[in-house]
């Protein structure tokens, strides 16, 4: 944490930066939290630790949208998520400082988070400080679906219906999610009405479902959605079954490339496509 803290004061010293957002240690609880640092601030408060699971991204569009040169503390997840923000537009590389720092995981209720187990990358795939050591990036392997896989058809329906079935709408897993930023979301449109909404089964199939294809090719597995669940839904399960059929389709593994766009938001000529064999 020192690097980090020398980094921080550097970056203000010489005007890099007017803002930081980083993880602060709460002085009476102890607790870890995100936090905006201005210049002058005591970044003695300054942590990188295990007990960052936040991910900082969720906020960073709209602290950078209030200052012009934004500081960021980033984890190997985190970044994945930021470089498909900037594919998209959503936020401009320019005025945006980023510090990384190696990630051995993060722990949830004193137990290393299952995320942690499946990182493809301990460190921010586009950053201007790097923290500690970079390693290569470890293959996608999405062995947490497994068990889901060898499951039969019918099997795999009563398992992710049960799991809906305790849904209870309350739409934590979209705004803790740095992806889900549409001005009006699928689950809230009127006229037509997309997603009934009641709790019942079939609404919270088709909003679960929904918001998993929405994610396909964009997401970079932070497990905020699952973390911040109050129902603890395995909502990691059905992004990363998108992510592995992303994979097999395109080759691309989310927030991986800084210069590859989301493959759903691009037409390639040759992408594969068996309805057109033969008719090229």
């Amino acid at each position: 944490m020192k690097e980090l803290r020398a980094r921080a004061g550097e970056a203000f010293d010489r005007g890099a930066i007017d803002v930081l957002l980083c993880w602060r240690s709460d002085t009476e609880d102890g607790k870890v939290k995100p936090h905006v640092f201005k210049k002058g601030d005591d970044l003695e408060t300054v942590v990188f630790d295990d007990r960052c699971v936040h991910n900082l991204v969720t906020f960073l569009p709209e602290v950078a949208g209030h200052n012009k040169k934004t500081g960021v503390v980033l984890k190997g997840c985190d970044g994945r998520a930021l470089v498909t923000l900037l594919t998209e537009k959503r936020l401009k590389r320019d005025g945006l400082y980023i510090i990384t720092v190696a990630c051995d995981g993060v722990k949830i209720d004193g137990k290393t988070a299952a995320k942690c187990a499946d990182c493809v990358t301990s460190v921010s795939p586009i950053a201007d400080v790097v923290i500690g050591e970079k390693k290569a990036l470890k293959p996608a392997e999405y062995k947490q679906l497994e068990y889901i896989e060898k499951m039969k058809p019918d099997e795999r329906w009563q398992f992710f219906s049960q799991q809906f079935e305790r849904c209870a709408r309350c739409y934590t897993c979209r705004q803790v999610c740095p992806m889900c930023y549409c001005e009006t979301c699928i689950a809230e449109q009127v006229g037509p009405a997309w997603i009934d909404a009641s709790t019942k089964l079939s609404a919270n199939t088709m909003w679960q479902l929904s918001r998993a294809y929405h994610l396909a090719g964009r997401c970079a597995d932070c497990g905020e959605c699952e973390r911040a669940c109050p129902e603890r839904l395995p909502l990691r399960l059905l992004n990363a079954a998108m992510q592995k059929t992303v994979k097999e389709l395109f080759g691309v593994v989310p927030g991986t490339d800084a210069d590859a766009q989301p493959p759903l938001s691009v037409l390639a000529q040759d992408d594969p496509d068996s309805l057109l064999e033969g008719k090229r």
